[in-house]
Order: structure tokens, then C-alpha cells, then sequence
């Protein structure tokens, strides 16, 4: 086979690379021509490189001045800078959470074993009205479905069930 590139000496060189579209093709060079197609490669892969080096530094050098931004951040209430915070692990006010909201939340999350949010008891009077509108939600649901599907009876039923619960009352 005759080499695709120069089209004089004979091909010992079988060269597979995808095309713009996805697609394997196969190309057959002489060896000075593979030197060549090499070197080129060898080139554009350093632009690319370079390319890459200085899209990264622009990424971290904005990392670092966020970073510093953030750590610049003081709480209006009682002027607690984050940094402060950082070495005392100690807020000043209540409105130290909202200031300092962005970068406590990671630190609370490592702290409490990946919780966020508040997982602990909850007195039975507000257990009992979650639970109450739980139920509400799931009841409107299924009315909406029984309306869907034309079984109005049971509708009418599921109806009652919320206005006894909104009421105050019992569904059962």
C-alpha cells in the first residue's frame, strides 16, 4: 500500500485516530511521513497543554481570592470576622449563622457525620401536626387519583377524611 499523506513510498505505518465525528479512521504512512504526523501531534498536544496550564491557574487563582473573600466575611451584628471564627470555633451572635451560612454548612456536615439539618427530637405537639398535615398531603393526593380515575364515592369518602383533619378532628 502507497502512503496516503505523500502518495510515493510505500506505507509501513497504520495509524488509527477518531474524526470529528466519533468515527475510527484508519491511516497508512511511510515512516518519514508518520515522523512528521507525530511531531505535528506532539505540537498540538503542548498547545493544548499550555492551554489547559493556563485555564487552571485562572481557576485557582480565583479559588484563592474567593477563598479569601470569604474568609474576610463579618458578621454585622457583632462584627465577627470568619476568621476569628476559624480560631475560637466560636460565634459571637445568632446572626453569625446567617453571615457565616455558606461555610458553616460544610464544616457542620463534617462535624455531625454528613447531617445538615436537624434530625433529633421534636416535641410531640409539633410530631403530632407534621404527621396530621403528612397525612393531609397524602390524602389529597389519593382524592386527586380517585377523581382521575371517576370513583366518586370513594372520593366523596377521602373528602370527608380531609375536612375532619383540617378540622381538628379524627380521619378514622
Amino acid at each position: 500500500m502507497i502512503c496516503q499523506k505523500c502518495g510515493k513510498n510505500k506505507a509501513d505505518i497504520a495509524l488509527q485516530q477518531l474524526n470529528e465525528a466519533g468515527k475510527v479512521e484508519s491511516l497508512y504512512l511511510c515512516e518519514n511521513c508518520a515522523t512528521e504526523e507525530a511531531l505535528a501531534s506532539e505540537k498540538d498536544l503542548v498547545k493544548a497543554m499550555d492551554t489547559f496550564s493556563e485555564v487552571a491557574l485562572d481557576f485557582l487563582t480565583l479559588l484563592q481570592k474567593e477563598e479569601s473573600a470569604q474568609k474576610s466575611v463579618v458578621c454585622k451584628n457583632c462584627n465577627l470576622t470568619f476568621e476569628e471564627f476559624l480560631q475560637t470555633n466560636r460565634v459571637g451572635c445568632s446572626e453569625c449563622y446567617s453571615a457565616f451560612e455558606e461555610r458553616l454548612v460544610p464544616i457542620i456536615g463534617r462535624v455531625q457525620n454528613g447531617y445538615t439539618k436537624h434530625v433529633g427530637k421534636v416535641p410531640a405537639e409539633i410530631e403530632r401536626a407534621e404527621s396530621v398535615e403528612d397525612e393531609i398531603i397524602h390524602l389529597q393526593d389519593k382524592l386527586e387519583q380517585l377523581i382521575k380515575n371517576e370513583e366518586f364515592e370513594e372520593a366523596a369518602v377521602i373528602r370527608d377524611e380531609i375536612r375532619a383533619l383540617k378540622a381538628g378532628g379524627d380521619s378514622k
